[in-house]
């Protein structure tokens, strides 16, 4: 499937659908909402799915693929989704237009995001983007990542922002294109594709919110823990054993091949163990998050990310959590 193709499914998906998908007899029915397409970021859902780890604990999951965009805490938001994987920064600023959404676990410990430029590109650093003729960046305009990298480098009127497709397809085909990218998706399949890249990681400039983060309603539903507990599960299993949900992400997602996910999988293992137990979130890194928001006049002064989440994760060093 492409990635086009994916798009538009996610909008054929809920164009007219009710509230929540048939419940399979016995099963608490849950559709779980994407908010990119099929990749090894969410390889631990497509496990907990393959691997019967949901059905175990009761449930019967609906992964839902997401794009460029892809509203998935709206969906959740309008009763249409019962879990959306967003990021924490998402989640602070849809919290403050009214979705009513709490994020309960957190599978990127660590912010893959960042920018990439071709490796014979004279852009060593973030800084230096400035100083190329006509600088152009590929980006999600006006989420909050874009909006930080043009406060925090002073990009306004010096560095175009312009719509990132999701696609690598202009990167391959013009050696001036910068975009964005996840340095555990991107650089692989640019390079696999004959188009070596460097990554220009963010996330050492003080971006670094949690990433493909599991988001349910709030205040959250009586499964949640199950939910989580068994997303962890699966997660785990993923980690030792990647290939059966790795096969069926490469099914739905024609942009990748064996090769190429096997680089992915290696890649985002250290950004996903973290260091704090898998899944586990912390106060001061929500905070942080909140903090770089405000900067950004994202959120107003004195709001904090108290009740936006809820440690929910067995492995976490405490059973902290924030007030409701």
């Amino acid at each position: 499937m492409s990635r086009f193709a994916s798009l538009f499914l996610l909008t054929l998906a809920f164009s007219g659908c009710s509230g929540s998908a048939p419940e399979a007899p016995g099963l608490q029915s849950i559709r779980l909402v994407l908010n990119w397409y099929p990749e090894p970021e969410f390889g631990g859902f497509y496990e907990g799915v393959l691997g019967d780890h949901y059905q175990n604990a009761g449930f019967d999951v609906e992964i839902v693929p997401g794009g460029p965009g892809a509203p998935s805490l709206e969906l959740l938001g309008v009763g249409k989704a019962q879990v959306a994987i967003t990021t924490a920064d998402d989640i602070l600023v849809k919290r403050l237009k009214g979705v009513e959404a709490k994020a309960v676990w957190a599978a990127f410990q660590h912010s893959p995001q960042g920018l990439m430029v071709h490796a014979a590109s004279p852009v060593t650093a973030l800084e230096q983007i400035p100083t190329l003729e006509s600088p152009r960046v590929a980006i999600e305009v006006g989420r909050p990542f874009q909006q930080f990298l043009w406060q925090e480098y002073g990009w306004e009127g010096k560095v175009e922002a312009v719509p990132y497709g999701g696609s690598v397809g202009p990167f391959l085909t013009d050696p001036n294109t910068i975009q964005q990218a996840y340095v555990t998706s991107e650089p692989c399949i640019a390079d696999a594709k004959g188009s070596p890249t460097r990554f220009l990681s963010t996330r050492d400039s003080g971006w670094n919110p949690y990433g493909t983060v599991v988001a349910v309603a709030d205040p959250v539903p009586e499964w949640t823990a199950r939910f989580v507990q068994a997303t962890a599960d699966a997660w785990q299993a993923y980690l030792r054993a990647p290939d059966h949900a790795n096969t069926e992400i490469i099914r739905q997602n024609d942009q990748l091949n064996v090769g190429l996910i096997g680089c992915i999988t290696d890649l985002q293992r250290p950004y996903v163990t973290g260091d704090d137990g898998l899944g586990a979130m912390t106060e001061a890194r929500w905070e942080a998050t909140a903090a770089n928001l405000t900067k950004l006049g994202l959120l107003p002064e004195g709001v904090r990310a108290a009740g936006a989440w809820q440690n929910m994760s067995a492995e976490a060093p405490s059973a902290a959590t924030t007030t409701p």
